[in-house]
């Protein structure tokens, strides 16, 4: 609208008349560009229904990687420092120096350390020398014990004579046998026809006769022998034994002469007094001279009689216990020396093996300051790897970052072969498997789309994706793409979207995803007619990011409109819920009750009642138009708790076309923990998650007042 002018001077002046006409034709010009671009807009903003294979794809942002990289690592023990880089993108051949870490804390070990080698090493030189003084010692002792052993074995052997004729001549026999002669010497003549003056000598003498000590000559053999020994004793070499016997019957024998010799005197004697031819005096000498003789005769045999009882007998039985005891000795001296030289190897053994460890470290030290300094192993670009802070926080590495040992630092891809490495979302992890198709865009590349194949899908979630605190949870997904990279224009760390294609649905009519919008629980899109805009009412099926699949409402060729074109939102009639099952009353109950024996009259029965949710079959749904509640999880039945947990693994699908992936995900992870919940018969636990979960939802779906993606709740 163009006002003319007012005043009165200029209403009628030609150079008022040229502009206004001017105007005019400036506004007419405008008003046709206006309806031009209108329906230009217009044009844009309308989709042509047709038919096509709708693809259901999974598309989530990511990284490129390589196939095979050569990774260089610290080897440092411990944490270090880093002190220089080679530049991140340079291109390194091998030999180039890459990293160098600070080690001068290993230095000062390394000094420390060559002190404790040495002092190990002179503590088994200390323990060697020992050692070997202590051989001589142990030896010494044996030879010691093996000579007292050997000299008892001599002592026995002289008292008891040699065997196998290694002595004398004489025989143990020999001495025997001249003792057996001694016992059996002849009887004396009969003194019947002996004069009285010789009756009494001859009685004397047979007081002292031999035949009464034969008992001496079996005592003698057993002595002789030795327990345990084979071989005749009598017939050794005379020993000190037979030795010691043979003198006493020598002596025997002397004393019985001579007491023949004094009885023949004396009985000479005799027979000179009686006829007066010696005094008496001379006779008592001789008398007094034979009884002195038989006294020494009579000793002499006692004396044998004692040398074989006690004193030969003693000297074996002690000649024995020296030798056992000298044989015992032997074997406590060789127990002994055992056990002292086992302990000494011990201790070799024990500073040999500090040694060792001393030396390793040391050698460890050694390694480890050459290896502060970390040459590459291989031609190729470098790239920085990133250092995990904890929580799923990390930083790319830098001089002065401080890494642990094993710790990636530069990673050298080989860029030849690659692959696209993405999260997928839980909700979504179960439709992707190895070997589906995908379709990679690099940003380095963004008009060119490449292609590969699902090579890998982790069996378990991300472990950084647990370090959010919510329930979003993300599972690694490699995607190798097909061909050689050989023009090296793709390079491991280039930012990269994979999109997989999980199914595909074929020949349905598909619409674009932002042309579906919903009143409550009714889909609808805005039909292009002749005569202007209209709400058209139709049924969703398979949906992906850009489209969504048609199954009623829509014919090939009808134009919709991509956005609302700004008509008011339209109010559709909403489809009657089924009818609550009827209540069951207990025998002897009287009134009305409802689902879960509350009576009808109760507040939370109330038609009226402000308690709304949106349960959807969850088993737990509020009155909705005077329709009884549903039980509490907890007032459920075995089996009404099995039916409400298959409805509520079925929700996520159902609702899967209302939501974003985002709210889809998180939901979907609400659900499993309510089931979860149930599972472990925690009813009152699942309770209250399922009503916050419901609660949030619902907060959601008003907040957006019918409008947004499909599937918008009321």
């Amino acid at each position: 609208r163009v006002d003319p002018p007012t005043h009165p001077n200029l209403m009628n002046s030609p150079p008022h008349n040229l502009r206004v006409g001017l105007l005019l034709a400036s506004v007419a010009a405008l008003t046709a560009c206006n309806s031009e671009k209108v329906k230009a807009t217009e044009t844009i903003n309308t989709y042509t229904v047709s038919r096509e294979d709708l693809p259901i794809n999974v598309k989530e942002g990511g990284e490129l990687v390589a196939v095979k990289e050569t990774v260089v690592r610290s080897l440092i023990e411990g944490n270090a420092t880093i002190l220089s880089l080679v530049p991140e993108g340079s291109l390194v051949k091998p030999g180039d120096k890459l990293v160098e870490l600070d080690v001068s804390s290993l230095v000062e070990k390394r000094s420390s350390q060559e002190i404790a080698v040495g002092k190990a090493l002179n503590a088994l030189e200390q323990a060697k020398t020992a050692g070997t003084i202590l051989e001589k010692e142990l030896i010494t002792k044996r030879n010691t014990a093996d000579s007292q052993r050997q000299i008892a074995t001599m002592n026995l052997e002289k008292l008891l004579g040699a065997r196998d004729g290694k002595g004398s001549e004489g025989r143990n026999k020999d001495m025997v046998t001249r003792l057996q002669e001694l016992v059996t010497a002849p009887a004396n003549p009969d003194t019947e026809s002996s004069p009285p003056s010789e009756v009494k000598s001859k009685e004397i003498i047979e007081q002292v006769q031999p035949q009464n000590y034969a008992g001496l000559i079996p005592k003698v053999i057993k002595l002789l022998k030795v327990a345990g020994e084979d071989g005749d004793p009598l017939e050794r070499d005379m020993g000190e034994m037979a030795n010691k016997i043979l003198q006493q019957v020598d002596q025997i024998r002397l004393a019985m002469a001579q007491l023949k010799q004094t009885a023949d005197t004396l009985d000479h004697s005799r027979r000179l007094a009686a006829k007066d031819f010696i005094t008496r005096n001379e006779l008592d000498r001789d008398e007094l001279e034979y009884q002195s003789q038989t006294s020494k005769v009579t000793i002499a045999w006692n004396d044998l009689e004692l040398l074989i009882n006690y004193t030969l007998r003693s000297s074996k039985i002690e000649m024995k216990q020296n030798l056992a005891n000298a044989e015992l000795e032997v074997e406590r001296v060789v127990a002994s020396n055992d056990a002292e030289r086992s302990n000494s190897q011990f201790d070799v053994d024990a500073k040999q093996k500090e040694w060792e460890v001393a030396t390793e470290r040391l050698q460890n030290l050694e390694k480890q300051i050459g290896n502060s300094i970390i040459y590459s192993p291989g031609s190729g670009l470098v790239v920085y790897s990133k250092v995990s802070r904890g929580r799923g926080d990390s930083e790319p590495v830098e001089e002065g970052t401080s890494v642990r040992e094993r710790q990636s630092i530069i990673i050298l891809p080989d860029n030849s072969e690659l692959m696209c490495e993405i999260k997928v979302q839980e909700a979504m992890i179960d439709k992707v498997r190895v070997g589906l198709t995908a379709h990679i865009s690099a940003e380095v590349r963004p008009n060119e789309t490449l292609t590969g194949r699902v090579s890998y899908v982790a069996p378990v979630a991300d472990s950084a994706s647990r370090w959010g605190g919510n329930d979003k949870k993300v599972y690694t997904t490699k995607v190798l793409l097909d061909g050689i990279n050989n023009d090296a224009s793709l390079k491991a760390g280039m930012k990269a979207s994979a999109t997989i294609t999980v199914a595909t649905v074929t020949n349905v009519l598909t619409v674009p995803i932002q042309a579906v919008r919903r009143d409550r629980s009714v889909n609808y899109v805005w039909k292009q007619l002749p005569d202007g805009p209209v709400a058209a009412r139709v049924e969703v099926g398979a949906i992906n990011q850009e489209k969504v699949e048609i199954t009623s409402g829509l014919t090939e060729g009808d134009v919709v409109y991509r956005t609302p074109p700004g008509a008011a939102d339209p109010k559709f009639d909403q489809p009657t819920p089924p009818p609550a099952p009827p209540a069951k009353q207990d025998a002897g109950d009287s009134g009305d009750k409802t689902a879960n024996g509350m009576p009808a009259t109760s507040k939370s029965n109330d038609a009226n009642s402000p308690r709304r949710n949106s349960g959807s079959g969850a088993g737990n749904e509020g009155s909705r138009g005077g329709r009884p509640a549903r039980k509490k999880y907890a007032e459920m039945s075995p089996a009404e708790l099995a039916t409400a947990k298959e409805r509520l693994l079925a929700m996520p699908d159902r609702m899967g076309s209302m939501l974003d992936e985002a709210k889809a995900a998180t939901f979907s992870s609400a659900v499993n923990k309510i089931v979860k919940a149930i599972e472990a018969n925690d009813l009152v636990g699942a309770q209250s998650l399922y009503d916050a979960t419901m609660k949030s939802m619902m907060s959601g779906f008003r907040g957006r007042s019918g409008g947004g993606r499909p599937g918008g709740e009321e």
